[in-house]
């Protein structure tokens, strides 16, 4: 069976019944199996179990592993990346948005309602409105969440008010809880340093979850390698979710990545000069990268 026949994954976004979970991680263990890029996830039962209910996020994953394995020849180039082949930085894709699922620990209510308020938006929902930023209620209000109530009592528990915790800084929270979860099982196929490089995909937004210094970068080899893959990492998943969340066209989307490089006025020029390398790739990638976003417009 190859990669695109394989089914997607049942109740996608939270499956809550035994048989629900069980069928999500075999399928997501087939999927990852069928991309050959060394993780087994036989290894990692809870990371299988946490990646099960990720439904269209784990989905948005994989088309960034597959994009890396697309344009990975000439990024190999343009950054002189020292692995022979895509598949350690496919893994780091593969796992990035992990957090979604929720903090570690054992599967409570929060957990729950971390699932719930990541399911992608019903509605187009914007999460800045007249210069502020839009709270976790309003979120739940615009989507006509159903099980607001238990969602939010959920919250309170843990110490957030969703009148007025913004939605976008609850979003940013996964990257922590990606670096924790990981950093709890790494093991074969999961080293330290793809630890931080898929925990450090919003480094744009300023979440660093890892603690990479970006203004005193060592010329020690591993961690300008690490750098390299995080910043390989944070452009792929900006571009693709401009495309598949944003729905933008190519052309768009690139403008949108640059602006996003432009606004941090704070980066070191190396650091820079290889998003601006990693975004070139990409613009030059636009008939290989089409074929991951449908006939949606390419302008």
């Amino acid at each position: 069976m190859s990669f695109e026949t394989l089914p997607d994954i049942p109740q996608a976004e939270h499956p809550e019944h035994d048989w629900l979970q069980e069928q999500a991680e075999k399928t997501v263990t087939d999927k990852v199996n069928a991309l050959e890029i060394g993780l087994d996830l036989g290894q990692h039962p809870e990371i299988r179990r946490r990646l099960a209910e990720l439904g269209a996020h784990f989905e948005d994953s994989l088309a960034m592993a597959r994009i890396i394995r697309s344009v990975y020849g000439e990024l190999k180039n343009e950054l002189d990346l020292k692995d022979e082949g895509p598949e350690r930085l496919m893994r780091a894709a593969a796992l990035h948005d992990i957090g979604k699922s929720g903090p570690p620990g054992p599967e409570d209510e929060f957990n729950y309602a971390v699932r719930r308020l990541f399911v992608p938006p019903g509605r187009p929902f914007n999460p800045f409105a007249e210069g502020r930023a839009k709270s976790v209620a309003e979120f739940a209000d615009e989507q006509d969440l159903p099980d607001r109530e238990r969602v939010f009592a959920a919250l309170r528990e843990a110490g957030i008010d969703p009148e007025k915790a913004p939605m976008v800084d609850f979003w940013r929270r996964h990257a922590e809880w990606t670096y924790k979860i990981l950093k709890d099982d790494r093991g074969p196929g999961l080293d330290e340093d793809l630890v931080k490089i898929a925990a450090s995909h919003h480094l744009l937004e300023r979440q660093n979850p890892a603690g990479l210094d970006l203004q005193h970068v060592p010329a020690e080899a591993q961690v300008l390698e690490v750098l390299e893959g995080t910043e390989l990492l944070v452009a792929v998943d900006k571009y693709q979710a401009y495309r598949s969340r944003g729905g933008l066209g190519h052309e768009a989307a690139l403008d949108r990545l640059n602006a996003d490089i432009s606004s941090r006025t704070d980066m070191p020029d190396q650091l820079r000069n290889n998003f601006i390398k990693v975004i070139g790739v990409l613009a030059r990638s636009k008939d290989v990268l089409s074929q991951y976003f449908g006939k949606r417009s390419d302008k």
